[in-house]
């Protein structure tokens, strides 16, 4: 059995990641869908609120693994809060992922702006293959 971790954040391209995801996956493998909600890192970004709630990153999870599971795919959600890109790095390294597949622009105004692009950094440092969906 293979983990797939889907970096989801509810904008369309992170929704064709999960479709891609889920079309290279064998029988017994599990998507662990991930949604991370940025926490600003820098202090001149502290007063501005972030993109999404919790509560609403964990709708969009559970509605995303809800379609995967209707469609046959053994799937499972998980949110964290924190940087985007550390965060999905963790989780693949804790965890015995496969592949981390990831869209190559997500919904964040903040980590564009100050940090680079999230999938750039995720596919520079990760120890597991990566795979960018435009």
């Amino acid at each position: 059995m293979g983990i797939k971790l889907v970096a989801f954040d509810g904008s369309e391209t992170s929704r064709k990641a999960l479709k891609q995801a889920a079309s290279i996956m064998k029988p017994d493998d599990e998507l662990l869908v991930v949604m991370v909600v940025p926490v600003a890192a820098i202090a001149e970004f502290a007063d501005v609120p972030p993109d999404i709630s919790t509560a609403k990153a964990h709708g969009l999870v559970n509605a995303a693994v809800a379609e995967l599971k209707e469609a046959g795919v053994k799937a499972l959600g998980l949110v964290r809060e924190g940087d985007i890109a550390d965060e999905i790095l963790k989780i693949a390294a804790d965890m015995p992922v496969d592949i981390i597949v990831i869209g190559h622009r997500g919904l964040s105004k903040i980590g564009r702006f100050a940090l680079g692009s999230v999938a750039d950094k995720v596919a520079r440092y990760a120890t597991r293959p990566v795979l960018i969906v435009r």
